[in-house]
C-alpha cells in the first residue's frame, strides 16, 4: 500500500496505524514498556527470568490439571529455580501433592511449600486483597525499591514477600513496609539478595 506521498507501507506499519487509530496502541505500547522496564530492573538475568517463568507456568498448569490439587488458591512464584508455593488448600493431602507436582518439573532446584491448610471466606479474601494492595502501593512509592521484582501475597494471617532485590538495604526497606501493614499477620521473607 502506498501513502499519498508515494512511500510504501508494509504490513507491520499498517497494523501499527490501525492499533493507534482504534485506541489500542497505548495499551500495547504501554504493556511492552512495562515488560521492558521489568526486564531492565530485575536482578536476574534474562535467561533466568525466562527459565523461572517456564517453570512457574508448568507447575501451575500441572496443578490445575490435577484432580487432587486443582490449584484455585495457589500462587506459584519461582526465583532462580526455587519454587515458592503460597496460598490456601483444603487438606494436607492437597498441600503434599502440590509440592510433589512442583518438585517433578524440570529445572526446579527446591520447593518451599508455604501453603496453609484451611478454607477462606469471601470477607477474608477481600481483607487479604486490601492488605496486599496497600503494601504494593507503598513499595511503588519508595524510590529505593524496584517494586516490580517483588511479589506480595497475603493469605489469612500471613504476608509473604518473594523475589530478588539488589541489596540488603533494599530488602530491609521492603520488610519494614510490610511490617507497617501486618497487624496481626506474620511476614514471611522469601527475598534473596544478589546482583
Amino acid at each position: 500500500m502506498k501513502t499519498a506521498t508515494g512511500i510504501f507501507l508494509g504490513l507491520p506499519a499498517l497494523l501499527l496505524t490501525l492499533f493507534l487509530a482504534t485506541g489500542c496502541g497505548p495499551a500495547v505500547i504501554g504493556g511492552a514498556a512495562y515488560g521492558g522496564y521489568k526486564t531492565a530492573t530485575d536482578e536476574r538475568s534474562i535467561g533466568t527470568m525466562v527459565d523461572d517463568s517456564v517453570i512457574a507456568s508448568t507447575v501451575k498448569t500441572r496443578m490445575i490439571g490435577d484432580s487432587v490439587v486443582q490449584a484455585r488458591h495457589i500462587d506459584v512464584d519461582v526465583v532462580e529455580g526455587v519454587v515458592y508455593l503460597v496460598g490456601a488448600v483444603r487438606s494436607e493431602v492437597q498441600k503434599e501433592k502440590a509440592a510433589e507436582i512442583a518438585a517433578g518439573v524440570n529445572g526446579v532446584r527446591r520447593v518451599e511449600n508455604q501453603l496453609l491448610v484451611g478454607s477462606t471466606s469471601a470477607g477474608q479474601v477481600l481483607d487479604d486483597t486490601l492488605v496486599t494492595s496497600r503494601i504494593r502501593t507503598e513499595l511503588v512509592k519508595d524510590g529505593a525499591i524496584r517494586s516490580t521484582n517483588i511479589d506480595v501475597d497475603t493469605i489469612g494471617t500471613t504476608v509473604t514477600l518473594t523475589g530478588k532485590v539488589g541489596s540488603q538495604n533494599e530488602k530491609d526497606r521492603v520488610i519494614a513496609i510490610a511490617n507497617r501493614f501486618k497487624g496481626y499477620r506474620d511476614v514471611i521473607d522469601n527475598l534473596t539478595v544478589g546482583q
